[in-house]
C-alpha cells in the first residue's frame, strides 16, 4: 500500500444548530481497502462522508484525500449519494446521467465524444442496465436507480469512492451485483468507503470498518475491531452476533 493514506482526518468536529453530530474525529484510511462505516441512526455516518467531500462545513478539523484537500483531487473522487436525496423526476435518461460522470475530466465546454459514450455504455452494462440506457430515470425501480448512480461513479474512474447507503431499498440480486462491482474496484487498488447498516454482512463485504457514534469508537481491519465489545460501545446494547471472521 502507498504510504500516503487515501483519507486522513484530524480533530474533525461538526455541529447542526450547536448540537455536535461528529466530535473530534481522527481517522486514517489506507489506500486499496473497502471500508464500512457503521453505527446507529443519528451517529453521523452520512455527515462524515459529506464533511470529507466539503458538502458540510466542519466547526474544526482538517481532511485530506490522497494527501491533498478535496478541491485539489476532486476528479479522483467518486460519490454515490443516498437515493432519497436525488430528484428522480428530473427528465433525463440513464445514459445521460452516467455520461455526467465524464464531465469533470472533460470540463463543461467540451461535449462527451465517442470515447466517453463508450465508457458510459460499458459502465451501464457492468451494472446490468444495458437494455435500459435510454429509459427515463423516473421509470426505474429503486434498485435500478441505485445502479445508475453507481455506473456514473464508475465512469469517473476515480481513486476513492464514497457511497452513502448504496444497498438501501434494493433487492438481493442488486445488492450482490453492487458488492461484486465494489470488490472489483478494491482489486484494482481503489479505496471504497460505504455507509452500511447490515451488521451481519460487514465481514463478508468489507475488509475494513469504522464504528461511529458521534465519536469514533474504533477503526481498522474487520478482524481486529469488528467485535462484540466495540459493537456494544457503538450501539449501547449487548451484542451476541455470530460474526464469521
Amino acid at each position: 500500500m502507498s504510504k500516503t493514506p487515501a483519507i486522513e482526518i484530524n480533530d474533525l468536529t461538526v455541529a447542526y444548530q450547536f448540537k455536535p453530530v461528529l466530535w473530534d474525529i481522527d481517522l486514517i484510511v489506507p489506500e486499496g481497502v473497502m471500508m464500512a462505516i457503521v453505527g446507529p441512526n443519528g451517529a453521523g455516518k452520512s455527515t462524515l462522508i459529506k464533511s470529507i467531500l466539503g458538502i458540510v462545513k466542519p466547526l474544526a478539523g482538517s481532511v485530506k484525500i490522497l494527501g491533498k484537500q478535496y478541491r485539489n483531487v476532486r476528479l479522483e473522487v467518486g460519490y454515490v449519494p443516498q437515493k432519497g436525496t436525488v430528484d428522480w423526476d428530473f427528465p433525463t435518461t440513464v445514459k445521460d446521467v452516467v455520461l455526467m460522470g465524464t464531465y469533470g475530466k472533460l470540463g463543461w465546454i467540451k461535449r462527451p465524444g465517442k470515447r466517453e459514450k463508450a465508457l458510459a455504455e460499458e459502465a451501464i452494462n457492468k451494472v446490468g442496465l444495458g437494455d435500459l440506457s435510454h429509459r427515463q430515470i423516473s421509470r426505474l425501480s429503486g434498485g435500478q436507480q441505485q445502479r445508475v448512480f453507481l455506473a456514473r461513479a464508475l465512469v469517473q474512474d476515480a481513486a476513492v469512492y464514497f457511497m452513502d447507503e448504496p444497498f438501501q431499498g434494493v433487492d438481493a440480486t442488486t445488492e450482490k451485483a453492487i458488492v461484486n462491482i465494489l470488490k472489483e474496484l478494491r482489486r484494482r487498488n481503489k479505496t471504497v468507503v460505504v455507509v452500511h447498516h447490515d451488521l451481519q454482512t460487514v465481514t463478508d463485504y468489507f475488509d475494513w470498518v469504522t464504528l461511529l457514534n458521534v465519536k469514533k469508537i474504533a477503526s481498522g481491519p474487520c478482524g481486529e475491531v469488528f467485535n462484540e465489545e466495540n459493537l456494544e460501545r457503538t450501539y449501547g446494547v449487548k451484542f451476541t452476533l455470530a460474526i464469521d471472521q
